[in-house]
């Protein structure tokens, strides 16, 4: 990714100044000791891999020396990242040598949470974990199993899924947030999928509260596609940020759209207004690829309005300025942009920026080969009957599924969870609701934690069996389904294995070794290893894509599949593999974007703007709401004596939750240049001066559910009524600091989401 203009200026007057001040300090690189002593160099050496901090699955290189890993860059060759690594890659280095990682598996020999532990080999935490599991097949309670998994793509999650499943246990429980497009894609689409956007080809980008630089599904995909070569400024695309505070993605954004919380989806529709009354969509796409624009009578011959008439009767400009706060004339002028540029979702409906270069694109998974074909027996068939605890409640969407699930197990509403699983999940700092969780973890025998560090939640197991970190284990790394192009990065050892650590793929893998019968047949692999060689065969026989290449190699094959030419690179397997491992992975840069089945695959063969499901469990429940949107209420409507908004957001630094292992990051440069290692909340200079506080003041953030301390930082770019909260901070002595724990539970009835807007708060002075 190369810097833009104003970027490369700022960071040369940032290296200047810092040249200056090493010259007027006498600063020198090595001491006159060290340089008397002499200096001999290691063995350098560089590997490539993929970071695996986050959902972004960047591809990285590392460079060591004497087999020591001393720092983590971009690798050039990453279709996506392009050399790029953001703070939180470049800080692995600290989480590989961090003092506070288990140095072995850990069984509980004191009251639960206590602290006390016992250290014991791997051998011997897998063979205390496969008893119970025994146990629990011999008493025919497959399903008394659950696994709690953060975020997990790839073949990991395949793994759990064919463990999960030929043990007999329909409990995989997500914890990773849900951002409702899964379901609005299956209304609309007919495939419940996340879309991807193609922001590289792209003439306009209007983001609706969607942090892109900064904890999006991939900030680097952001920032590679808005920084394109020099000399190519004019072709990048125009970026319109709509959110409810001055972000760091709002900063780098040509132009910022404040708007009151909630009202995000009356905007997008006061747009299509615009677009609709002055002709501006494309009229041939709607007429071909579209349902439910105009009036129309169902099978049952019930009469409904259109999407025509629903914007244009209900969401004039007038109404919806008032309603976001945006003037009457920036919406006319972001809809008459948009509509230029011609590249809620619906607007992308309206321009035929569907399977569009530069539009919404509905990308293809990597041709991996498939696991073993499943086994059940009977036992395992038997508990796949029952229901998944916490299973999905809303009409279309999962929701808080682990929150769901906490709830039943801590109520005793449903059957007994003997053993739980948690893999890179920590809901006692990271839910919505720890309490809930502290009962459920409570009503659970026995926890097994395959965490490398003793986190809130990982105190509660009964055994710990710590992963290996990401860079002395094989994973493959396939790019988020932002990203609209198929790529499989490969992370693989960069670094000999921690003694104490073992492979969580390898453990599950042993695990149904030793269960034997339908779980041994369902996984045959000898390693972790053996299982990514023997599905990278399939990228092999496809026939499609390439290894990891650079810019040149990229366009040429992307070129030549247009044509509907494609080169083999490799005459045999061994050869492919031996290259995707040292170039970092496999990428399909082509996408038909003339294909109609990348429009939709209902029923009908069209994109549906009034989906038949959600006109029926809106006429169901009776309910008044009209289509598409859910507006926050105002203050006045809260709770007595709580008179501010709050506003959770997250940063980039801390987007995967795991900052206290790095507090360095704290200090990263954002839009504050000073006091990031305190928690902070963001207050308007006029409502922190009614309220008698000053920047650097430490208050009580108080919710009707709890409170907590941060720092006040005054900051124009927050609105009078509301209070801007980043999550995922702590004090020095390890206090959390989450605004997530004072939400008020509301979520949206039609997709189970959280509200974020609801909640209302007062500030005190601690």
């Amino acid at each position: 990714m190369r810097p833009s203009r104003r970027e490369f200026l700022w960071t040369m007057g940032a290296a200047a100044s810092a040249l200056g001040l090493q010259e007027s300090q006498d600063v020198f690189w090595t001491t006159e000791a060290d340089a008397d002593v002499g200096w001999a160099p290691g063995v350098e050496n560089h590997l490539t891999s993929s970071c695996l901090i986050c959902p972004a699955r960047c591809g990285i290189r590392g460079r060591l020396v004497d087999g020591r890993l001393v720092r983590i860059a971009g690798n050039p060759l990453h279709p996506m990242s392009r050399g790029g690594v953001c703070p939180r890659g470049v800080a692995g280095v600290q989480t590989l040598y961090h003092p506070e990682r288990l140095a072995s598996p850990l069984i509980r020999v004191g009251p639960r949470g206590a602290g006390q532990w016992q250290q014991a080999t791997p051998e011997g935490a897998i063979a205390l974990v496969n008893q119970r599991l025994s146990e629990l097949r011999e008493a025919s309670r497959p399903e008394a199993l659950a696994l709690l998994a953060g975020y997990c793509a790839g073949t990991m999650r395949d793994l759990w899924s064919q463990f999960l499943r030929s043990f007999g246990s329909p409990n995989y429980v997500a914890d990773e947030y849900d951002d409702g497009t899964e379901a609005i894609m299956a209304l609309m689409h007919g495939w419940r999928r996340r879309p991807s956007y193609d922001l590289d080809r792209a003439a306009l980008v209007l983001s609706f509260g969607a942090p892109l630089f900064e904890s999006w599904w991939s900030p680097l995909q952001a920032f590679t596609a808005f920084a394109g070569p020099d000399g190519e400024e004019e072709q990048r695309a125009h970026f319109i940020q709509v959110d409810t505070r001055f972000s760091r993605t709002a900063s780098r954004s040509q132009e910022w759209v404040g708007i009151r919380p909630g009202t995000h989806a009356v905007l997008a529709l006061g747009v299509a207004y615009v677009i609709i009354r002055d002709q501006l969509f494309n009229a041939d796409f709607v007429a071909e690829h579209v349902s439910g624009f105009e009036d129309f009578t169902d099978a049952s011959g019930q009469p409904h309005e259109g999407y025509h008439s629903l914007v244009t009767r209900n969401f004039r400009t007038e109404e919806v300025s008032a309603i976001t706060g945006v003037p009457v004339e920036r919406i006319t002028n972001i809809a008459r942009a948009f509509a230029e540029a011609s590249p809620v979702h619906s607007l992308n409906v309206l321009m035929g920026s569907i399977n569009r270069p530069g539009g919404v694109l509905f990308g293809e998974d990597p041709r991996l080969a498939p696991l073993a074909p499943p086994a059940t027996d009977r036992t395992a068939r038997a508990g796949l009957e029952r229901e998944p605890i916490g299973g999905p409640l809303p009409p279309f969407g999962t929701g808080d599924g682990s929150r769901r699930f906490a709830e039943a197990v801590a109520a005793g509403a449903t059957e007994a969870v003997d053993t739980l699983f948690l893999y890179y999940a920590n809901p006692l700092a990271s839910s919505t609701h720890p309490e809930v969780w502290r009962d459920a973890l409570e009503n659970i025998p026995f926890v097994v934690s395959f965490s490398p560090f003793l986190d809130e939640t990982t105190r509660h197991a009964d055994v710990v069996l710590p992963d290996l970190l990401p860079y002395e284990r094989w994973q493959d790394a396939p790019t988020p389904p932002s990203y609209p192009y198929a790529v499989w990065g490969l992370a693989r050892p960069l670094v000999e294995p921690h003694e104490g650590g073992t492979h969580t793929g390898d453990a599950v893998l042993t695990m149904a070794r030793q269960l034997g019968g339908s779980l041994a047949q369902s996984l045959p692999y000898e390693d972790f290893e053996t299982l990514l060689k023997a599905r990278g065969r399939g990228l092999f026989d496809s026939r499609h894509g390439m290894v990891f290449g650079d810019e040149f190699e990229r366009r040429h094959h992307r070129q030549m599949e247009e044509r509907g030419w494609w080169l083999p690179e490799h005459s045999n397997f061994d050869d492919f593999w031996e290259d995707v491992v040292s170039r970092g992975g496999w990428t399909d840069l082509f996408h038909d974007d003339t294909d109609p089945a990348g429009l939709a695959r209902t029923r009908s063969g069209r994109i549906d703007l009034m989906p038949a499901e959600l006109l029926r469990v809106l006429g169901a429940e009776g309910s008044e709401r009209r289509l598409y949107i859910d507006v926050a209420p105002d203050a006045a409507d809260g709770p007595e004596g709580y008179p501010l908004r709050l506003i959770p957001y997250r940063v980039s630094t801390l987007a995967s939750g795991t900052v206290a292992l790095e507090p360095w990051l704290a200090e990263q440069p954002g839009l504050f240049p000073h006091g990031n290692w305190i928690p902070w909340i963001e207050v308007h200079p006029e409502t922190a001066r009614e309220l008698g506080f000053g920047s650097g003041s430490t208050v009580w953030v108080v919710a009707p559910r709890g409170r907590y301390r941060a720092r006040v930082k005054v900051f124009p770019g927050t609105a009078r009524e509301n209070v801007c909260a980043p999550y995922g901070l702590r004090h020095p002595n390890g206090e959390v600091a989450s605004p997530l724990q004072l939400l008020d539970g509301s979520t949206d009835p039609l997709t189970g989401r959280p509200s974020w807007f609801t909640t209302f708060v007062r500030l005190e002075r601690a």
